[in-house]
């Protein structure tokens, strides 16, 4: 996945780029398609702020976390996006499957209501 990295109000720093790169492979496994994708790195007073938006050809995500400490944000930024591709992967994957769709599950609810 290609990543552009914007500071604002912050210094440019090789090992907060690395950091994030390395959580971001660990969780572009559960996308469907290669996406590419902006980090934005800011400060505000005390507290860090770090936004990822990904761009894929199924849908675009985006992710804002506010920390403390800048690594803190970017694990929680890094685990919204996780929850958000492993969403959109199940939804993409059980689709085909018949008795996973909604029309199957609302068949099934007549039936039973039927039966009894």
């Amino acid at each position: 996945m290609k990543l552009n990295y914007t500071f604002k109000h912050l210094d440019h720093s090789d090992a907060l780029v690395t950091y994030t790169e390395g959580k971001m492979e660990d969780i572009g496994k559960f996308l469907l398609k290669e996406g590419y994708g902006n980090v934005y790195f800011s400060k505000q007073k005390n507290e860090f702020q770090v936004e990822i938006s990904v761009n894929t050809r199924e849908k675009y995500f985006k992710a804002t976390a506010f920390g403390m400490d800048v690594y803190a944000a970017v694990d929680a930024v890094v685990d919204k996006l996780e929850k958000q591709f492993l969403k959109t992967s199940k939804q993409f994957k059980d689709h085909k499957k018949p008795e996973n769709t909604k029309e199957s599950r609302i068949e099934t609810s007549m039936r039973f209501r039927k039966a009894a």
